[in-house]
């Protein structure tokens, strides 16, 4: 009865105690059926994620009780129905997964779903040329960071152009002096899109530059001249140089009462002060503009006239050690005149005088350390009016004539008589101290040969000896210089003169000769010794009965031998004959 009454306490005790879980789950999930998880779904982009951005994926279910749910993206599993990632690196796609679990029943679903990864566009930076000239076609290039791809638009104030590539050819409109231009990088895959813009100046002008000013000056005076641009003004600016009598001027930057584009015109302000006189001078200005490096040039010729001027009062050339005299015109009764010579205060003498009023300057006689640039300058009323120089040239010559002969070995001074090797080709020189130049004329045995300094015989021959004359002339006097050509030559027809008998004891004279030019050397050979001399002084000591004589001839220059021989008989009163 026991043990039955313990049976039936723990049945009791069962039952109670799964009356109780049952009553403990209705209570969580209430009094529904468990059902699902069904219509699973991952809300979030669709499509396209970019890197950088964050972003937030959640995964919902139909299911009853409420599911639990785990989510994973790369590996990394969230147990939530929230998932919020912010992507760092780039791949071409993602997989999110959602699995959604029955709480109740423990029955599970899941969901994947899959976006493309784009990268950009960032970075973007947009490369620009220096400058822009109306009209002309440029490039500009843009740069982004983009992934897949990017592609391109470019757009400036007036109209967009769409475009694959990363490079753009823009051609700038007229008449604008600056240009904004802008490249839009959109990600082929998401579209979003950043912007880069870059402002360019439009390079422009000079164009009509011109300078305005007086054509005709006066030495001694100052003048003003402008340079300015009468076209399309210089944009964004130019800057002007001056360019007189050697010398390089900035000018000043001025206003002048000129109306451009209903403003007041820019100019550039050069004041000169013409000090010598030319007749005519050349003023040129350069304008450059500042971005292109462009130049315009325009050149004003300036007509210069001078009151006060040298000039010779003689009328009759100034030759040298003739009188001559120079004077200062256009000064008046009351100005202080003063002379110098090459820009040096004048130095006179009693040779080189000046008048009583300075107006005058007299040589008397000229020489040639009389040449020289004069200026004379004339002070009126503290005004300082310098003249037109005048330079004078001493006429003299010719002095000094010479004859240089020119041979392929080299050169010599000609003499009285100049020596030719025939075939051999001789180069006559001819100088001469004149002022002006000298002109020069030369004579073979009184016939023109040359009208220049030089004459030159190619080949020397019979036909060119003679006497050579150099006649070096100015307009008022000559001179002649002269030498005798002779060709080398010889010996030759050398002759032996002298008795044809000697007797013993008594002394004999021979000579020996020879056509040569120049004159031969001589040597003898008798009694087998040599002797030098064209002369044989010869005394026989004992009897032989004939002596043989041999004479050499040798030309000095060629060194040409040619000998002569002669045989004498011997006679001596005093030989018996034994």
């Amino acid at each position: 009865m026991r043990f039955a009454a313990c049976l039936f306490l723990l049945s009791a005790c069962l039952a109670g105690a799964a009356v109780s879980e049952r009553q403990k789950r209705t209570s969580e999930v209430g009094l529904s059926t468990p059902s699902g998880p069904k219509n699973i779904k991952i809300s979030g982009p669709d499509h396209v994620v970019t890197i950088g951005i964050p972003y937030g994926f959640s995964c919902s279910a139909q299911c009853s009780p409420k599911c639990v749910f785990t989510m994973t993206i790369d590996g990394d599993t969230h147990y939530s129905d929230q998932y919020d990632i912010t992507f760092r690196t780039y791949v071409p796609s993602k997989v999110i997964s959602c699995e959604a679990t029955n709480r109740a029943t423990g029955q599970t679903a899941s969901k994947r779903k899959i976006v493309q990864v784009a990268e950009g566009p960032s970075n973007v930076t947009l490369k620009a040329p220096k400058m822009l000239l109306n009209g002309v076609e440029s490039t500009f290039e843009c740069f982004a960071t983009c992934r897949p791809s990017c592609n391109y638009i470019w757009k400036d104030s007036n109209q967009q152009w769409t475009s694959n590539s990363s490079v753009f050819t823009y051609k700038t409109p007229p008449y604008i002096n600056k240009v904004t231009l802008s490249c839009i990088a959109q990600n082929s895959l998401s579209q979003l899109y950043a912007v880069a813009s870059a402002t360019v100046q439009v390079a422009q002008g000079p164009e009509g530059v011109v300078i305005q000013g007086p054509s005709s000056v006066r030495v001694g005076d100052s003048e003003t001249y402008y340079c300015l641009y009468t076209g399309q003004p210089c944009s964004p600016s130019c800057v002007y140089t001056w360019h007189y009598r050697g010398k390089v001027y900035t000018g000043d930057a001025v206003t002048v009462p000129i109306l451009q584009q209903g403003k007041a015109a820019s100019a550039n302000k050069l004041v000169i002060h013409v000090d010598q006189f030319h007749k005519t001078e050349q003023l040129e200005c350069t304008a450059m503009n500042t971005l292109s490096g462009e130049t315009k040039n325009v050149t004003k010729i300036l007509h210069v006239t001078d009151p006060i001027a040298v000039r010779p009062l003689t009328a009759t050339p100034p030759i040298l050690s003739s009188s001559y005299t120079l004077e200062c015109v256009g000064a008046t009764q009351s100005s202080h005149i003063q002379w110098t010579k090459d820009g040096k205060p004048l130095s006179t003498s009693d040779r080189v005088h000046l008048s009583d009023n300075d107006d005058t300057l007299s040589f008397d006689p000229l020489r040639q350390s009389d040449a020289g640039v004069y200026d004379c300058t004339a002070t009126e009323q503290g005004k300082v009016i310098p003249g037109v120089s005048y330079e004078l040239k001493v006429l003299y010559g010719p002095l000094n004539p010479k004859i240089t002969v020119w041979y392929q070995s080299g050169n010599r001074p000609a003499g009285p008589t100049t020596l030719l090797l025939p075939g051999s080709p001789a180069t006559f020189s001819c100088s001469a101290q004149c002022s002006p130049a000298c002109g020069y004329v030369w004579f073979l045995n009184d016939n023109i040969v040359s009208k220049n300094a030089t004459f030159t015989i190619s080949s020397p021959s019979t036909t060119d000896e003679g006497v050579l004359t150099c006649v070096p002339y100015t307009i008022w006097n000559h001179t002649a210089i002269a030498t005798n050509i002779e060709l080398i030559g010889g010996p030759k027809d050398v002759t032996i003169s002298g008795p044809k008998s000697v007797q013993v004891g008594q002394k004999s004279t021979f000579e020996c000769s020879a056509v040569c030019t120049p004159p031969c050397v001589y040597s003898w050979e008798a009694y087998g010794i040599t002797l030098h001399g064209s002369k044989l002084e010869l005394t026989i000591s004992h009897y032989v009965a004939t002596e043989t004589l041999t004479c050499i001839a040798q030309n000095s220059i060629t060194g040409k031998i040619v000998a002569a021989n002669t045989t004498i008989d011997v006679t001596d009163p005093d030989w018996c004959g034994c």
